[in-house]
């Protein structure tokens, strides 16, 4: 009798600590989703502000190649992660329009394109709305 308890023992902590386990990967994939909202957020702020002249050109050159950075250091952090296969592809392939977006705001600042800035800002928003979706849906499927 007692080994069969120390069995059920051994399979509930098992349990719990797998449970556990998926928390702790979705809690992560919230974390790095968040950051990487909060990163396109930033482009997306830095850049309305410098159509309005409200920011040096400097700044703006200097916040999107951090923006840049960024987004690859969370794409390499979000890789390592077990993510259902149907949500990594859609969170990597957002991944990388946000990260062509910035690319090409970058461009446009570089050659003080203000029209082209403002069309970046705009697939911003869009990027950052589906970002903000995938977040949802992925952690709702861990």
């Amino acid at each position: 009798m007692q080994l069969i308890q120390r069995h059920l023992y051994f399979l509930l902590l098992l349990l719990l600590l797998t449970a556990c386990g998926s928390k702790s990967t979705k809690d992560e994939l919230s974390k790095e989703l968040t950051s990487v909202k909060s990163w396109a957020a930033t482009a997306h702020f830095v850049g309305d502000a410098w159509i309005r002249k409200a920011v040096p050109t400097s700044y703006v050159k200097q916040t999107l190649i951090k923006t840049q950075e960024e987004l690859k250091t969370e794409t390499e952090t979000l890789s390592k992660l077990s993510i259902p296969t149907a949500n990594r592809s859609a969170i990597f392939k957002s991944l990388q329009q946000l990260q062509d977006t910035v690319s090409q705001m970058s461009k446009a600042v570089e050659k003080k394109n203000y029209q082209a800035v403002a069309q970046q800002i705009q697939q911003l928003s869009h990027q950052e709305q589906a970002i903000a979706k995938l977040s949802l849906t992925a952690g709702e499927q861990l």
